[in-house]
């Protein structure tokens, strides 16, 4: 047994969000994290993992005070979205200064935004961080998961947060079911120099092999994302890094230019998972424990940070009152804040893979069509916009 009251198991980026969230308004917490990351260097190339963050996400970082941790130099801004389809000609283009700004939000590394987090976790006296945290073991009971770490024996805090990821052990020992499915598609990443340097645009293209993407990053460097069947994912990894460069170079459109550089590449399987509930006894689920997303957007870290912002509130206005800080009625009031939003998001990105990754036909005729019409139609285009930018 422990003092803890307030656990978070995991301490990626939403778990370590909610850390500070929770430790600046005094709430004593604690992390356990098992890989920290090391914060890139100034000099070193951009990893395969990156992450759009929104206006939204972008204000939260500023309210708990992590934004000023971000190194900068390593920070890709961008103002333009273009989006086109292969096959029916369509073209749909947003641009800041369509809803009067200075941009639409920045890309950076998830080791990035991670490192900062947890270091701004840190220096709050309200929150204790394990990073590397000891051996962790969870156990099933009838009253939920127990959780015993290497060195102290069993924790009992009145409240678990699972930020454990979407294959969170700590939502399957409470119990909590998922609905889940795969999109038979790998996502191909790789970290390139292209030639010209990306700017502040970026594009995606819809094939019917899948969606392609580049992603600008600082330094003019960029990420390109190719989603493809698993079958392909294998024979593309499976490449020299000549015949992988010819090979991303043949597929992408003029846009690209061409790749001067590879600085790394991977794969990996794009699903779907939504949890049945968000909370069961003293656990409350955040991040990919609650729900994973088809990244095409890149709305996962945005809708992730909403749910720490959410479960905050709801953790300190139980304080407030005088009660546990899993009291249920908050955790449900948390459940209700959020479910919709991410279902909503969910139900899109599933609707777009299936209308853009149907074979070609009269639906691809539709298909650009709708996307013309939308470029054309202002209101429309501007509320899918701040939707995307502000969750609203």
């Amino acid at each position: 047994m422990d003092g803890t009251r307030i656990l978070i198991v995991g301490g990626g980026m939403v778990g370590a969000a909610l850390a500070v969230d929770l430790g600046r308004r005094g709430i004593p917490v604690r992390v356990l994290e098992a890989r920290p990351p090391v914060m890139p260097h100034p000099e070193e190339p951009p990893r395969l993992r990156v992450s759009a963050l929104n206006r939204r996400s972008l204000a939260y970082l500023e309210e708990i005070g992590a934004f000023a941790g971000l190194q900068a130099d390593r920070l890709a801004p961008f103002d333009e979205v273009m989006t086109w389809d292969v096959s029916g000609g369509g073209r749909l283009r947003f641009h800041a200064d369509e809803l009067g700004l200075d941009r639409l939000g920045l890309f950076l590394e998830n080791d990035h935004l991670q490192a900062t987090l947890l270091e701004t976790a840190r220096q709050l006296t309200s929150v204790q961080l394990d990073a590397p945290a000891p051996a962790v073991d969870i156990e099933t009971t009838d009253a939920g998961p127990a959780i015993h770490v290497e060195g102290e024996g069993r924790l009992d805090p009145a409240l678990v947060v699972a930020a454990d990821g979407a294959a969170s052990p700590l939502r399957d020992a409470a119990g909590i079911g998922v609905q889940e499915g795969d999109y038979d598609q790998h996502a191909i990443v790789a970290s390139v120099d292209p030639e010209p340097a990306a700017e502040r645009q970026t594009w995606q293209r819809f094939t019917p092999e899948g969606p392609q993407a580049l992603l600008p990053l600082a330094g003019g460097a960029a990420s390109l994302v190719w989603y493809v069947r698993p079958a392909r994912a294998r024979e593309l990894l499976a490449l020299t890094e000549g015949d992988f460069i010819r090979a991303m170079e043949d597929a992408m459109p003029v846009e690209l230019g061409r790749i001067a550089r590879l600085h790394g590449r991977g794969g990996f399987p794009i699903r779907r998972l939504h949890a049945r509930r968000y909370w069961a006894g003293n656990t409350v689920l955040v991040g990919d424990s609650a729900h994973v997303i088809h990244p095409l957007a890149g709305q996962g870290v945005n809708l992730g940070l909403r749910d720490a912002r959410a479960l905050a509130e709801e953790i300190a206005e139980a304080i407030r009152q005088g009660l546990p800080p899993g009291h249920p009625p908050r955790l449900a009031a948390y459940e209700r804040a959020r479910r919709p939003d991410n279902h909503l998001m969910q139900s899109t990105m599933t609707a777009f893979h299936v209308g853009f990754t149907a074979p070609l036909g009269p639906l691809s005729v539709v298909r650009g069509w709708g996307m013309g019409l939308a470029d054309r139609g202002g209101w429309v285009k501007r509320r899918v916009l701040r939707y995307a930018l502000d969750g609203q």
